[in-house]
C-alpha cells in the first residue's frame, strides 16, 4: 500500500512535471516569429515571406477562447510531429484569441506576421494549441482553451495537443515572395459537448486560403423572417464542386450579422459559388452562380445578393447514430432535378466520439431538423432573383445521409424523410492504401483511486482529429486492458496521440487523465500502450 501510495505521488510529480515543461516552453520560446530550422536569405539559399491569420464561422455560444503557441511547418506531409524537418515559429508569448469574434465578415487576426521560410513546397502545418489544463491559464479564464455559454465556462479538450493540428495541403514559398495565410476554424460545427454540459471537445477540420485572394459576398432577407432569427437560426452557406465533381461542399458559411436581416460571407477565395440559404421552419433557397471577386470587401464592391424573402415551412426531427469510428461525422444532401446536377450539403453534424450518436446544439438531440418542403431556386441577378419551388431529386423531404470519416471511406447514402427520420451506420472501412491495425494496452488505475472514478474514454489521434475513440468506463473502475480495432495504419503517415480521460459521474469535479503517448502504426499494430491514470488535484 506504502508503495502505491509512494509511487501514486511520484507520478503526480511527473505529470505536474510534464505541465511544468509545457508552461517553460510556452513561456520561454525561441521568439515571436523566430524559426528554429530557417537560414539567412542568400543568392544559394533563397526564401520567402509567410504570414498566418486565423479567422472562423458563425457558432452558437458566446465566446469560443482558444490559446496558441506555434506553428510548423514540414515539407513531407508523412512526417510525423516528431521526425526532423520541421520549422518551428513559437510565439514569444502564447496568443488567446476568441473564435467566435472571427465569424460573419469579420476580419481575420493577424497572429505570425513575415516568418522567413526557405523556398519550398510545403505539404504539411502543424498548429500547437496550450493544452487545455495546464496550470496558470491566462488573466480573466478558467482554462487556455475554453467555451462559454451565458455566465458558464466550460474545458474546451483538444485531444493530443503536444503534436498539434494538422493542415494538410500545398503551400509553394517563392524567392523574396510572400503569402498571407487564412487558417480558418468552425467553432460552430467542429465543437463537441461530448460530456452533457460539463466539457467539450474540438474535432477540427481546419482549411485554409490565400487572404490575397479573397473577396465579399453581402445579402439580406426579409425583416418578417429576420424578426424570428432565436427560433429559426439562418445560415448562408457559399458551396462549390469538390475536387472530384461528386458533390457540393460548403467553403464557408455564415449566420445573421445584425437585426436587420443582413448576412456578410467573407473572407471568401475568389470564383463562382452556389449560395444555400436555410433556417428552421424556412423552406431552403438554393441561388446558382454567385460571383466573388478578388479584392473586395464587405464595404468595397461586394457580390450584392437583392434581398431574399424566406417562405415558412415545415421541418422534422431527425435522428444518427454510428458503430464506429466515432470520430465520423454526417452530411445530409439533396439533388436539385436535372441532367449533371450533384448533391448539395444541406445540413452536417459530428457524431459524439464518447458515444457514436448523434450531438446537436449543448447535447439536445431533438434540435437538429431538417426542412420538409420544396427547394426554392434561382439564379444570380444584381438586380432581382427570382426562385421557383423545386422538388429534390430525394423527394420534397426527402435527403441523402452520408457518413465520413478521416482515413475511412464515405458510406452509402442512406435514405432519410419525415416517415424515416433516423439513420444507422455501421463500421466505415478504412480508406485503400490505408489498412485497419490495432492499439492496445492497460489501464491502471491506482489502488487510492479505485471506484472514484465510473466513466472514461480513450481517443486515437491523427494530427489533432479524433480518429476513434474508445469506451473506458469498465476500466476507470480498478483498472485493465483495453483494445482499440481497426484504426488506419501501414502507411509512412501512420502516427497518432493516444490520451485517456477518466471522470464521476456524481462527483464533477474527481476527473483524472494519463500521459499522452505516441503511437506508431506504419508497421504493424500497437502493443503495450498503457495509460496510468492521474486524478487531478
Amino acid at each position: 500500500m506504502m508503495r502505491d501510495i509512494a509511487t501514486r505521488g511520484i507520478k503526480k510529480i511527473l505529470f505536474c512535471s510534464f505541465l511544468f515543461v509545457q508552461m517553460i516552453f510556452i513561456s520561454c520560446g525561441a521568439g515571436g516569429n523566430g524559426s528554429s530550422a530557417s537560414a539567412p536569405p542568400t543568392s544559394a539559399n533563397p526564401t520567402g515571406l509567410m504570414s498566418v491569420s486565423f479567422t472562423d464561422g458563425p457558432g452558437d455560444y458566446d465566446h469560443v477562447w482558444i490559446t496558441v503557441k506555434e506553428v510548423r511547418f514540414h515539407t513531407s506531409d508523412a512526417s510525423g510531429p516528431d521526425e526532423p524537418g520541421w520549422l518551428k515559429f513559437p510565439l514569444a508569448a502564447p496568443v488567446t484569441v476568441d473564435l467566435i469574434a472571427l465569424g460573419n465578415g469579420s476580419a481575420p487576426q493577424s497572429i505570425w506576421s513575415n516568418l522567413t521560410l526557405p523556398v519550398g513546397n510545403y505539404q504539411q502545418i502543424r498548429l500547437l494549441l496550450v493544452p487545455t489544463f495546464a496550470s496558470s491559464p491566462p488573466a480573466a479564464h478558467s482554462y487556455f482553451n475554453e467555451v462559454v455559454i451565458g455566465s458558464n465556462t466550460f474545458p474546451l479538450r483538444i485531444p493530443d495537443a503536444q503534436h498539434g493540428i494538422k493542415l494538410a495541403g500545398a503551400l509553394q514559398v517563392t524567392a523574396g515572395g510572400a503569402l498571407h495565410l487564412a487558417v480558418d476554424f468552425d467553432a460552430g460545427e467542429d465543437i463537441i459537448d461530448f460530456r452533457n454540459g460539463v466539457e467539450y471537445v474540438l474535432k477540427p477540420r481546419l482549411t485554409y486560403f490565400d487572404l490575397d485572394d479573397v473577396g465579399a459576398i453581402v445579402g439580406r432577407i426579409d425583416a418578417a423572417a429576420a424578426g424570428q432569427n432565436g427560433n429559426a437560426r439562418f445560415v448562408f452557406k457559399a458551396e462549390q464542386l469538390s475536387a472530384d465533381g461528386k458533390r457540393h461542399v460548403v467553403r464557408r458559411y455564415s449566420t445573421l450579422s445584425d437585426a436587420t436581416g443582413q448576412f456578410v460571407i467573407y473572407p471568401l477565395p475568389s470564383g463562382p459559388y452556389d449560395l444555400l440559404m436555410r433556417g428552421i421552419n424556412y423552406e431552403t433557397v438554393i441561388i446558382k452562380n454567385v460571383p466573388v471577386t478578388k479584392g473586395t470587401t464587405p464595404t468595397t464592391n461586394p457580390t450584392v445578393v437583392p434581398p431574399i424573402t424566406m417562405a415558412a415551412g415545415a421541418d422534422y426531427t431527425v435522428t444518427a447514430s454510428i458503430t464506429s469510428p466515432t470520430g465520423a461525422w454526417v452530411n445530409f444532401y439533396q439533388t436539385l432535378p436535372g441532367a449533371g446536377e450533384v448533391p448539395y450539403e444541406v445540413r452536417f453534424r459530428h457524431f459524439n466520439p464518447l458515444t457514436g450518436e448523434f450531438v446537436t446544439l449543448h447535447g439536445q438531440t431533438s434540435t437538429f431538423k431538417l426542412s420538409n418542403s420544396p427547394i426554392r431556386v434561382g439564379t444570380y441577378s444584381s438586380s432581382a432573383i427570382q426562385l421557383t419551388d423545386t422538388p429534390p431529386q430525394e423527394g420534397v423531404g426527402g435527403y441523402q445521409a452520408v457518413a465520413d470519416a478521416l482515413l475511412y471511406d464515405r458510406s452509402d447514402p442512406q435514405s432519410v424523410n419525415a416517415a424515416a427520420p433516423t439513420v444507422a451506420f455501421g463500421a466505415l472501412t478504412v480508406t485503400t492504401p490505408w489498412t485497419g491495425h490495432s492499439i492496445a494496452g492497460t489501464i491502471t488505475v491506482h489502488s487510492a483511486d479505485q471506484n472514484k472514478m465510473n466513466r472514461g474514454v480513450l481517443f486515437a489521434v491523427h494530427g489533432g482529429m479524433i480518429i476513434d475513440a474508445l469506451n473506458l468506463d469498465a476500466q476507470m473502475l480498478t483498472g485493465g486492458s483495453y483494445t482499440l480495432a481497426n484504426v488506419p495504419g501501414g502507411r509512412p503517415a501512420a502516427f497518432y496521440g493516444v490520451e485517456a480521460a477518466g471522470w464521476s459521474s456524481t462527483v464533477p469535479i474527481t476527473k483524472a487523465v494519463a500521459l499522452p503517448a505516441a503511437v506508431d502504426l506504419r508497421s504493424g499494430n500497437a502493443t503495450g500502450v498503457d495509460m496510468e491514470m492521474i486524478v487531478l488535484p
